[in-house]
């Protein structure tokens, strides 16, 4: 993992952390919206991960409240897997990451459904900002790990596309085109 990605997740886990105190959820979110600007440039999916797992706990902090055990635990956890970041044992701290994971999956049986759907939705989501990015659909499902139809799916849905479409009148496309063939 390139130094200037370990600094920048570091940093997310504290602001993370911090937001998680302070009852934030949508400072949750930004982010978590921020952080897969460094899983598009470097393909990094150790950023990946820290995006996906920052938007699922907010979307759970949501449900059961910041003042719940979760959020206790879920800040712990992720103040553990700072740490062992902090001190570049990046074994250790994937270790860590995925008792984030398996955390969150876990906090209660009977919302098990729940809680796989909201991951599953949060790696779709950011899959579709990789893709937003610039990143292909194809390379954004490998890296999070969804399926390629899924994802095309939920950017269907999305603004994404029509928000960078520019258009033209159609007189400039006709003088474009006229230039092509002469």
């Amino acid at each position: 993992m390139p130094n200037s990605v370990r600094k920048e997740i570091v940093r997310v886990l504290k602001k993370a952390q911090r937001n998680i105190n302070s009852g934030d959820s949508k400072k949750l979110k930004i982010l978590s919206d921020a952080t897969i600007h460094n899983a598009s440039v470097f393909q990094d999916p150790d950023s990946l991960s820290v995006a996906v797992i920052v938007y699922a706990i907010s979307k759970l902090l949501e449900r059961w409240g910041f003042e719940s055990e979760y959020a206790d635990q879920a800040r712990n956890l992720l103040g553990s897997a700072q740490f062992s970041l902090e001190q570049n044992h990046l074994d250790e701290y994937r270790d860590k990451m995925k008792k984030v994971f398996a955390f969150t999956a876990s906090v209660e049986k009977e919302f098990k459904l729940y809680i796989d759907k909201v991951i599953e939705k949060a790696r779709v989501k950011k899959g579709s900002r990789l893709y937003e990015r610039g990143i292909s659909a194809a390379r954004a499902a490998e890296m999070l790990g969804v399926g390629q139809w899924e994802l095309l799916s939920y950017i269907g849905k999305t603004r994404i596309n029509d928000d960078a479409a520019v258009s033209t009148d159609v007189g400039q496309r006709l003088n474009l085109a006229r230039q092509l063939f002469e």
